[in-house]
């Protein structure tokens, strides 16, 4: 009997198909077992400076993804897209402390003083670093992905 693969874009690093969350935005973050050393990195930045958080996502978000393709970066922002016009997402969650997780985010994060901002931030960010991109996954079909 031969195996039929069902259709949809696969993931990056395997053949499962790709479904993005936004958690998917914070991995460059994940300080598990990495506290003393990119923990305390990031705790020198200051989430709440706009400045400082849109040098840091450009920094680690829109210039790393790049290892992405255009079509999984186009249906991540999707994902965030959604979030974003739903006015009642609860982003601050997104950022909780997790004791029994296996992932970290640094110190204090989950007392951003708005976690909205922060992921607004990497949307409009990532609009502008992936703009061609964008637009090239945008003209074509998903489904034939």
């Amino acid at each position: 009997m031969q195996k039929v693969k069902q259709k949809g874009l696969r993931g990056p690093w395997g053949d499962a198909l790709y479904v993005p969350t936004l958690h998917h935005f914070l991995g460059p973050y994940d300080v598990y077992d990495r506290e003393e050393t990119l923990g305390v990195e990031l705790d020198a930045w200051d989430m709440n400076d706009a400045a400082q958080r849109a040098a840091l996502i450009r920094r680690d978000i829109t210039s790393q993804y790049k290892e992405l393709s255009y079509r999984h970066r186009y249906l991540l922002l999707q994902v965030l897209e959604r979030a974003l016009q739903d006015p009642a997402y609860d982003f601050a969650a997104i950022l909780e402390h997790d004791p029994e997780s296996t992932h970290a985010l640094p110190a204090r994060w989950d007392e951003m003083d708005d976690p909205r901002a922060f992921f607004a931030d990497i949307y409009a960010l990532a609009q502008q670093d992936w703009r061609d991109d964008l637009a090239r996954a945008a003209a074509e079909d998903p489904a034939t992905w």
